[in-house]
């Protein structure tokens, strides 16, 4: 869980950090900015409504999947595309990234729960402190990410408008988000286990351990 939080932080941060340079340099409107801002809001605020009994019914992990799936085949369509009209498929993209960010931290109530089962001890405490550390670990690394990046790519104060340097922007924009969701969508995949079938297996094999000890 520690490894699928660092990669979706440097992915939906590093996003974040480029928002400063697409919209004014490529789109040539910063207040684009502001309604993408809005729009994701927007979305948040409708899957807030259902992601609980939607989480429930197919499993936070595999909800979370189908979000970086969803997440990481937009912003490969928006590369492609090479679009000025991306308040759509940053709508769709939000989606994507929602999903697993209004869940992940049921998952680490999950990650507790498997931790007890297998020690037999509940370790609330270690587990959530260890986890916000890596968060701001992410967080650290997305701002130097973004900046070499943009150094790759050649972005100066003078050739902050250059064709080649706006392009490279873009791409940027595009192609971190979008290799960030992939590398989660594996990880959540082949590295973390807990599953619905586990997670509601260690539910009842706690349910069990605390009647018996009621």
């Amino acid at each position: 869980i520690i490894v699928c939080a660092l990669v979706f932080l440097l992915a939906q941060l590093s996003l974040s950090n480029m928002n400063a340079y697409v919209y004014p340099n490529y789109f040539g409107n910063i207040k684009a900015m502001s309604i993408a801002s809005l729009a994701g809001t927007v979305v948040i605020l409708a899957l807030s409504t259902f992601i609980v009994k939607l989480a429930s019914k197919i499993g936070k992990k595999e909800l979370s999947m189908i979000g970086c799936f969803i997440s990481a085949a937009s912003f490969i369509l928006l590369f492609i595309i090479h679009t000025h009209n991306v308040l759509v498929l940053i709508i769709v993209a939000t989606i994507g990234t929602s999903m697993f960010n209004m869940v992940i931290w049921a998952m680490i109530t999950d990650v507790i729960d498997e931790s007890e089962v297998q020690t037999g001890v509940r370790q609330d405490g270690t587990i959530y402190s260890v986890y916000s550390f890596a968060r701001k670990l992410g967080q650290a690394c997305s701002s130097g990410l973004s900046g070499v990046l943009l150094s790759i790519i050649g972005y100066t104060s003078v050739t902050a408008f250059d064709p080649k340097v706006v392009d490279g922007i873009y791409n940027i924009t595009c192609l971190v988000p979008a290799g960030g969701m992939i590398l989660l969508l594996l990880a959540l995949w082949f590295l973390y286990p807990l599953n619905k079938k586990r997670v509601e297996e260690n539910a009842e094999k706690l349910r069990i351990k605390r009647n018996e000890n009621a």
